[in-house]
């Protein structure tokens, strides 16, 4: 089993995948999150044996890499820094694009195809585009 979490300003968005299918899907408030709610959510499923967390919100990220650390015995994999994101990003300052928004991109322009413009309405409402040849081109908050 894996539990992918998504950091965001407003909530951890967590789901657990069993050989890739989504079996549960939770939400858990970002500004008043506490060390154990996670373990309190996912006690029901001993055998998460791995992490992925992808976050834009870098001290949540070490209190949950932590927290995971201690349920599974394994460090979680982090989007960005032990993973990344197999999509060509052309933005002209890649730096600034979160890790967050080039998961989105690759996810969707995998699943639907390119060339293709994602509107995801989280915390902020952004916009992407995927060139046809599949690249991150850029977007708008």
């Amino acid at each position: 089993m894996l539990l992918a979490i998504d950091i965001g300003n407003t909530n951890l968005t967590c789901g657990i995948f069993v050989k890739g299918q989504l079996k549960r899907q939770f939400d858990l408030p970002a500004k008043t999150y506490k060390k154990g709610q996670l373990a309190n959510k996912i006690r029901n499923y001993p055998k998460i044996s791995a992490g992925v967390i992808c976050s834009v919100v870098p001290k949540l990220t070490r209190i949950v890499q932590a927290e995971l650390r201690q349920l599974t015995g394994k460090y979680p994999y982090i989007i960005g820094k032990d993973l990344i994101v197999p999509i060509e990003n052309r933005y002209r300052v890649p730096k600034q694009v979160g890790q967050d928004r080039l998961v989105n991109a690759y996810a969707a322009s995998t699943l639907y195809g390119a060339p293709l413009v994602i509107i995801d309405s989280g915390t902020a409402i952004t916009f992407d585009v995927i060139s046809k040849d599949q690249a991150y081109l850029g977007g708008l908050i």
